[in-house]
């Protein structure tokens, strides 16, 4: 065996055994995470989790940011967990917060009535059923086809006056190219000057060119947190969850 061969195969395991080190740490950070905002929920209860889901660890900054900024007008895009997770917290808390849940699939949205209902958070959570319509030129990235009804939209939440928290984790990717991105063209004007932005699976290459077009639009750098992007005021507090690698 030659000493090149012995040197790239000596450097592959070493690759290797960091790869799965980082792996390792990465789930057990997920379920630490998980451990913790379950607690929001009574023991017997189950919130079930998808592959569509947002992840326990984006859930638990989103909550964070909620309760160390004060936050008090929230809208998602795309209903699911969050929004249960979201409501159980303002609800245990007792905060002076909104949340207003954006969704284009009337069934889905059916489920989430009910769910919603069975945990008594009807007086939380305004949900806004918009489908997926022809995008304006002005709200469009590249190639994007389609979005929620803006106008829709614009109707259901104009007694709102302005937004201190924005989660994007809808509509689905492969709905149109760049599907993600009009959330904060059609929501820009309607920020308070002390918010946060989370878009999830921000690893991905649309994404990735999505949170470049916010960062312009919003003027402030994002956090790349893996799976998902963070974007936050300078007047925000930053409330990044506790990470095990701290220890």
């Amino acid at each position: 065996m030659s000493f090149n061969f012995k040197k790239k195969l000596q450097i592959y395991i070493q690759d290797r055994i960091k790869e799965i080190a980082v792996n390792q740490q990465k789930s057990e950070q997920v379920v630490l995470d998980y451990a913790q905002i379950s607690r929001l929920f009574p023991e017997p209860d189950f919130i079930p989790y998808t592959d569509w889901s947002i992840s326990p660890s984006v859930i638990l900054h989103i909550l964070n940011d909620i309760v160390i900024n004060k936050r008090q007008n929230i809208i998602e895009f795309g209903s699911g967990v969050s929004t249960l997770y979201i409501a159980q917290l303002i609800k245990t808390l007792k905060l002076p917060t909104r949340l207003y849940s954006v969704e284009s699939n009337e069934e889905w949205l059916s489920n989430m009535h009910k769910e919603i209902s069975r945990y008594g958070l009807n007086d939380i959570v305004t949900f806004v059923h918009a489908t997926m319509v022809a995008v304006p030129k002005e709200l469009g990235l590249h190639e994007q086809e389609l979005w929620y009804d803006s106008e829709k939209l614009t109707s259901a939440l104009q007694n709102v006056k302005k937004f201190d928290l924005v989660i994007v984790d809808g509509p689905f990717g492969s709905s149109t190219p760049y599907a993600r991105y009009t959330a904060i063209p059609f929501l820009q004007n309607r920020l308070v000057k002390d918010y946060a932005v989370f878009l999830d699976d921000g690893h991905r290459e649309e994404e990735r060119k999505i949170s470049e077009n916010w960062a312009h639009k919003l003027q402030v750098k994002p956090q790349f947190m893996g799976r998902y992007t963070y974007f936050r005021s300078n007047k925000s507090f930053d409330t990044l969850p506790f990470m095990i690698s701290n220890f």
